[in-house]
């Protein structure tokens, strides 16, 4: 009976510290989990998901499409509708941010001007996706960057309706004067980065909320009636049943 008792003592103790191993494991997988995450966030920073965002438009659109009709093209309703550089730059922000562009007048080569006296915009003299690169008579939309390649998408006045084009320097286009980059897509672009890290925090939340709680079930009555073998790893198992076959000592 003595001898019964004990197996049964040393069955209910391996059963707990096997037990409390697997908490160990889990515990420990979920650190790894959102190591990892870290790092991969380390490594392609938050600001990739500008490009994730982004569907370059290489080919023409639609006389339907509302962006650069009559509808909410303001350039169209007052007569200066594509083909027109202006009409299609205003389009084309209209249909990246999903908002108005600010900019709503003037000729091409006033738009550098007209933006920075009224701060619609940050502007620059690097390329950025979605940005309006002006030259002193023409606007055109950045779409692509490779490198030092850049390729906007562009329309011309009461010429080609649609077109794109890639240069590495926009002081050699058209041979006109090259003013810069308006960065009229940049609010968009960090808004999205807003929301890409803020569903990244509330999946790490989650993550975390699991594990923990899972940690605190550690012995006790709580695990009355779990099969620990569904737990255990051929090895572990193969281990457990060698132990608990041994007849006790004493």
């Amino acid at each position: 009976m003595a001898r019964i008792q004990k197996r049964r003592r040393f069955k209910n103790q391996f059963q707990s510290a096997a037990k409390e191993v697997n908490v160990i494991k889990i515990f420990r997988s979920f650190t790894l989990t959102v190591l990892s995450l870290l790092l991969i966030i380390a490594i392609f920073p938050i600001s990739a998901l500008a490009d994730e965002g982004f569907t370059p438009r290489l080919t023409a659109p639609s006389t339907s499409n509302s962006y650069y009709n009559k509808t909410l093209n303001v350039f169209s309703q007052t007569g200066y509708g594509m083909p027109n550089c202006t009409a299609y730059a205003y389009g084309r922000i209209y249909e990246i941010t999903g908002e108005a562009p600010k900019i709503t007048r003037g000729n091409a080569g006033s738009w550098y001007s007209i933006n920075k006296s009224n701060g619609y915009y940050s502007y620059g003299q690097e390329p950025q996706l979605g940005a309006i690169a002006v030259w002193s008579n023409h606007v055109a939309v950045v779409e692509e960057i490779d490198g030092d390649t850049v390729t906007c998408s562009q329309s011309h006045w009461r010429s080609t309706y649609f077109d794109t084009v890639t240069f590495t320097n926009g002081d050699s286009h058209f041979g006109q004067k090259f003013y810069g980059y308006i960065y009229a897509c940049e609010d968009y672009f960090a808004s999205l980065e807003n929301d890409g890290e803020d569903e990244v925090k509330n999946q790490t939340y989650k993550m975390e909320k699991s594990p923990f709680k899972t940690a605190k079930i550690t012995t006790g009555e709580q695990f009355s009636g779990v099969d620990i073998n569904s737990y255990l790893t051929v090895d572990e198992e193969q281990l457990a049943n060698s132990v608990l076959l041994q007849p006790p000592i004493g």
